[in-house]
């Protein structure tokens, strides 16, 4: 068995699984993940681990046996695993071989699939067999603390902030750990060259969504009115540059839903000018936006923007807390179109809905001069997982968080409407991926549906 070095000679094995894009969808693009290396970043930043060796497992496929034998070689005293949808049964599987060969393995999870309601499904459980800790908040400053802890025991476990911790009988969190409010304080991983060249770019403004939508993860953050200042925007538009960013993948909930960091995002880029030789793509909320957003658009010029219509149904929306204005909605996506490339995003086998009201829905988006995207409701962790109603009777696939059926919908009808679903999207020229469907932009034409909503709103 390896001895323990000490946190200053720590060897920090840090793993994911960066998943291929579904149908080929974006090419030849190099989409590297992101939110390890923010991590990677915070340990290389840190002081007083500067003699520690930290190293990126990420293979790309679910090969266990190979992560297992990769992280073995490098002969770490902590691993660092950040899971999401696609990739939480690999790299599990990845840390049930580790605890098996080598039981003294400290071993920690994070990222956004990685709460305790998760490791709590059937497949996962139990955890305590395979995980130390989970950090179901921030993770760049949390890691460093642990990373520089004497010893990598229980006891030590249980002073950190911010940890829920596995017991044989449930969990345990330990204090509470107030979310980064000072975010310039974040080493980036492009200052510390740990971003590929010739890879998309990933760009935060701000943490957190001021909304808080049942379907959504993003409104269980705390910190949402803190942002990235103008100068640290700046420095990474500058970095893309360097590394000859094809495009830039704004992470934010929205490009408007922070006033404070879009104003800081927009001076930063009049300092860059890097997102006028780029293509910038980002998610932005219809009705609240501005004449400033309009104009920070025609600024940059090429955008690809997604816009959030889950629903077009007031009452569906109202079910998961979800706020609708569907008059500003149709005007904001016309002026949006006008000036940029948008893309309308609804969800199918929403909790409440029906395939008959969903149907409504695509062929009002249809009618609207922006193409189409439909995307199978997942269960997410700080979503559905844990903020859906007791009476949605909610069923889904817990290897995949797909919905089976929930109120509205049998599975029957799920079957048919994905079916449907890729009948009409490749008619259309569009794609069909194995959980959503893309529309292109379609001539437009008056529809009956356009009505319809404009009376169920008024209601």
């Amino acid at each position: 068995m390896l001895e323990p070095s000490s946190p200053t000679h720590r060897r920090i094995a840090l793993v994911c699984m960066t998943p291929r894009p579904d149908a080929q969808e974006l090419g030849e693009l190099l989409l590297p993940s992101y939110g390890i290396r923010r991590i990677h970043a915070a340990l290389l930043g840190d002081p007083d681990l500067a003699d520690a060796s930290v190293r990126l497992f990420d293979r790309r496929t679910a090969d266990i046996e190979a992560y297992v034998a990769d992280i073995l070689d490098f002969e770490p005293d902590l691993v660092g695993f950040s899971i999401y949808v696609w990739s939480a049964p690999a790299m599990i599987a990845v840390a049930r071989a580790l605890r098996a060969r080598r039981p003294s393995l400290a071993i920690v999870f994070g990222g956004p699939s990685a709460r305790s309601a998760f490791f709590d499904l059937e497949p996962y459980r139990p955890a305590h067999a395979y995980l130390d800790a989970v950090v179901e908040g921030d993770g760049e400053e949390i890691i460093c603390e642990i990373a520089r802890l004497p010893q990598l025991d229980r006891a030590a476990w249980e002073r950190v902030r911010g940890l829920t911790l596995p017991t044989a009988n449930g969990w345990l969190r330990t204090e509470r750990r107030p979310p980064i409010t000072a975010l310039d304080r974040i080493a980036s991983p492009y200052a510390h060259g740990l971003m590929p060249q010739g890879g998309v770019a990933y760009l935060e403004s701000f943490r957190g969504c001021p909304l808080s939508c049942r379907f959504c993860e993003w409104g269980t953050k705390e910190n949402s009115k803190a942002s990235f200042s103008a100068d640290y925007i700046a420095r990474e538009l500058d970095a893309f540059r360097t590394l000859e960013a094809p495009a830039v993948f704004l992470l934010d909930a929205g490009l408007n839903l922070n006033i404070g960091a879009f104003r800081n995002l927009r001076l930063a880029n009049q300092r860059s000018g890097f997102l006028k030789e780029t293509l910038l793509w980002a998610e932005i909320y219809p009705s609240i936006v501005r004449d400033e957003h309009l104009a920070f658009i025609e600024e940059i010029g090429t955008a690809y923007l997604g816009v959030g219509m889950q629903s077009m149904d007031p009452a569906v929306l109202r079910l998961h807390d979800r706020p609708s204005d569907s008059p500003r909605f149709e005007a904001a996506v016309r002026a949006l179109a006008r000036v940029t490339n948008i893309e309308l995003q609804i969800i199918a086998v929403l909790p409440g809905d029906t395939p008959e009201g969903f149907f409504r829905t695509l062929d009002y988006a249809l009618s609207l001069p922006a193409s189409v995207r439909v995307y199978h409701c997942l269960v997410l962790p700080d979503a559905l997982l844990t903020r859906s109603r007791p009476e949605w009777n909610v069923r889904f696939d817990p290897h995949t968080l797909t919905m089976r059926s929930c109120e509205g919908w049998s599975e029957d009808a799920v079957a048919r409407t994905r079916a449907e679903l890729r009948r009409r999207a490749l008619a259309a020229g569009g794609k069909a991926g194995e959980f959503w469907w893309a529309f292109p932009r379609q001539p437009e034409r008056v529809t009956q549906a356009r009505a319809s909503w404009r009376q169920a709103a008024a209601r």
